[in-house]
């Protein structure tokens, strides 16, 4: 997921960068360039968002948004800087079908995944829902006496959003408070130049300068303590006491973890719960020297829509937790659990 979300970050600040370059040289190629982007961004956030339910999207909506991507890219290039009505509408109408697909199929598959994955694929859907408002507000021709438009301030609250998905916890309240934030400090500052007696148009400006402003200072202190914060499972487990229950009550990523017990593993062979129980952690990575052992570890990972199996101290039988991280950094929760799997072999 971490890879998708470079991307959709990329593609986000590329189409911010171009959107400033225009308004201080508006040139055919920027055009071009900006519509591109804005034609890729579905796709990629489909990507994002069948990566982070850890399931495929349908069929037609994938193609759906790979070809309205190719078409429009197509289509940016013919009409250069002269974007005609109908081409502005029809672009507007495809992102709006794709994201649509996407929120459908997030709420189609947020009961295959964990709790906190579930409360990220809220948080993402609450993401659409506050930017498609702000996004519709840079179509002029439909709205064209607005003070200002909405297009940076919606790449904003994905930012953000994003943001809260590279953390430890992924909350809607969470987003829902630093929207609330931005809103506040552009509102104090536009009250503040009114009742100065500033003139509307700077109102409007230097209130939308303090909450794009009030964004960054919120991204900043965030991805600042980003690494402290990562340390959360680690941390957790020193702090508990040394036995194995206190360890698996530790921290909420094990605490809600699924115990894969040996009535539900009875339909694997007895040399594969073997060879399963041989590594501390199991991932969905496929592994060409075991390719037996990974292709029976990623079956039982999709059907408890886990991320992570966690080898437990053996019994008579072998026994596993079934993990569902929302963290981004794959390899690091896999070495953070191989330890936890360590530690339980050792605990009373």
């Amino acid at each position: 997921m971490a890879t998708h979300l470079a991307r959709l970050l990329n593609l986000i600040v590329l189409l911010l960068a171009l959107r400033l370059a225009g308004l201080w040289q508006p040139t055919p190629m920027l055009v071009i360039a900006k519509m591109v982007v804005a034609a890729w961004l579905p796709l990629v956030t489909l990507r994002l968002a069948e990566e982070l339910v850890r399931r495929h999207a349908p069929r037609m909506v994938k193609l759906l948004a790979l070809g309205g991507a190719v078409i429009f890219s197509i289509l940016a290039v013919v009409f250069g800087r002269v974007w005609t009505g109908p081409a502005v509408i029809a672009l507007a109408l495809f992102q709006a079908v794709v994201v649509m697909a996407i929120l459908v199929h997030l709420y189609q598959q947020r009961g295959s995944v964990s709790l906190s994955e579930r409360r990220a694929v809220d948080m993402l859907a609450l993401a659409f829902a506050l930017a498609l408002p702000l996004l519709a507000t840079d179509f002029a021709w439909a709205f064209p006496n607005l003070p200002f438009r909405g297009g940076p301030f919606a790449a904003l609250v994905f930012v953000l959003a994003c943001s809260l998905l590279a953390g430890v916890t992924s909350r809607p309240l969470r987003l829902l408070s630093d929207v609330l934030k931005l809103a506040g400090a552009g509102a104090l500052v536009g009250l503040a130049m009114h009742l100065a007696g500033g003139p509307e148009t700077v109102v409007s400006q230097l209130a939308a300068t303090a909450g794009a402003s009030a964004a960054l200072v919120l991204l900043a202190e965030r991805f600042a303590g980003s690494p402290s914060r990562g340390e959360g499972l680690l941390s957790a487990i020193a702090r508990a006491a040394p036995d194995q229950a206190a360890t698996l009550s530790s921290h909420p990523l094990l605490a809600n973890a699924v115990m894969v017990t040996a009535d539900a593993l009875s339909d694997l062979p007895e040399d594969l719960l073997i060879g399963l129980a041989a590594r501390p952690v199991w991932t969905t990575t496929r592994d060409p020297e075991n390719d037996t052992l990974s292709g029976a570890a990623r079956e039982l990972l999709a059907r408890y829509g886990a991320s992570h199996l966690l080898r437990l101290p053996q019994t008579p039988t072998p026994r596993f937790l079934a993990i569902s991280g929302g963290a981004l950094d794959e390899d690091r929760l896999t070495r953070e659990l191989t330890i936890v799997a360590r530690l339980l072999e050792r605990a009373p």
